[in-house]
């Protein structure tokens, strides 16, 4: 059993109370569900994947619980199904949750193409470069690259950063 595509009927209706202009979104395909596949071989992948992991929490005499989900992502005739592993131990969750990391089977080697996301994730329809995107917690949206998945929120201005730093380091001897 591979992780499931939980898929909602409808599409939902956001109202703009300025000049009262109606738009229609797409809804999401549906969410990324990860559940505990003991036993199985997509298991044993995710545990070679996370093994670092799940060792830092062993050592810690944590018994962590490894959750998997699978899906073909590809919005084309060739599919390309994404790896979704999650740890759950008290040394690597924090106060967000538990983060989620997907990879990608290329050459026969499973790459990390989602790097420790933290929160729901739906599969939309929209889609680049023949993959569908994603988004996390319902407002991180990420899309694909053509080799990896990457985030669209961009952070704060990072211009000057470094000269503020010294600065403040410096006035502060």
């Amino acid at each position: 059993m591979t992780g499931l595509l939980c898929a909602p009927d409808a599409q939902a209706v956001t109202h703009h109370h300025k000049k009262t202009q109606h738009r229609l979104q797409k809804a999401p395909l549906g969410r990324i569900t990860l559940t505990s596949q003991p036993g199985t071989a997509l298991e044993n992948t995710a545990r070679l994947l996370n093994q670092s992991d799940m060792n830092f929490a062993i050592q810690r005499n944590e018994q962590p619980l490894l959750l998997i989900g699978s899906l073909n992502l590809s919005s084309t005739n060739k599919p390309k199904t994404v790896l979704f592993t999650q740890i759950q131990s008290a040394s690597l969750c924090g106060s967000g949750g538990c983060s989620t990391t997907g990879y990608i089977k290329r050459n026969n080697q499973w790459v990390k193409v989602l790097d420790s996301v933290t929160g729901d994730i739906q599969v939309e329809k929209t889609v680049h470069k023949g993959m569908h995107d994603l988004s996390v917690s319902a407002s991180d949206i990420w899309v694909w690259n053509g080799k990896t998945y990457v985030e669209t929120q961009g952070g704060p201005s990072l211009k000057g950063l470094k000269q503020s730093i010294e600065r403040h380091q410096e006035n502060n001897k």
